[in-house]
């Protein structure tokens, strides 16, 4: 009787700890990523996302640590209406979690996107819903900071 309520206790506690490992800072899901190396050293990128950051509000940011996280950037769906009829537009936001990562000579980074979108109307009016990045908020961030690094050099 006591080894049964031990191993109950053992297989609850089992589940969950699996079933926070989804959802964690670590286990990110419908994350799309884009990373490539830039040339330049770990300061010039740095001031390189600075410049293309702006007018978009930075959530979080340790140089140390070598990540920032902005905040949630919001607009209208280029891929989703609900018709002529009915007029409604979806609204889209996302948000980008940026690695800096320092070697020698070059700089590996690295953009990855959490996207989210809301319908017009009905239930799913009040809501946000989580879906797969296409890969375009991504290569947009990446293209400005390459282009900022060229224009310095």
């Amino acid at each position: 009787m006591k080894y049964s309520i031990v191993i109950l206790l053992l297989a609850g506690f089992l589940i969950t700890e699996l079933t926070g490992c989804a959802t964690g800072w670590w286990g990110r899901r419908n994350v799309s990523g884009i990373s490539r190396y830039v040339n330049g050293d770990a300061v010039s990128v740095w001031e390189a996302i600075d410049q293309a950051l702006i007018g978009v509000r930075v959530k979080e940011r340790d140089v140390e640590k070598g990540f920032v996280v902005t905040d949630w950037v919001k607009g209208y769906s280029t891929t989703r209406d609900m018709g002529l009829l009915l007029e409604g537009r979806w609204q889209e936001r996302y948000r980008l979690f940026i690695t800096v990562e320092p070697e020698q000579g070059r700089t590996y980074l690295s953009v990855e996107a959490y996207v989210e979108e809301k319908a017009p109307g009905g239930s799913r009016a009040y809501r946000w819903e989580r879906v797969p990045s296409n890969g375009m908020p991504e290569q947009m961030f990446l293209e400005k900071v390459e282009q900022i690094l060229n224009a310095q050099e």
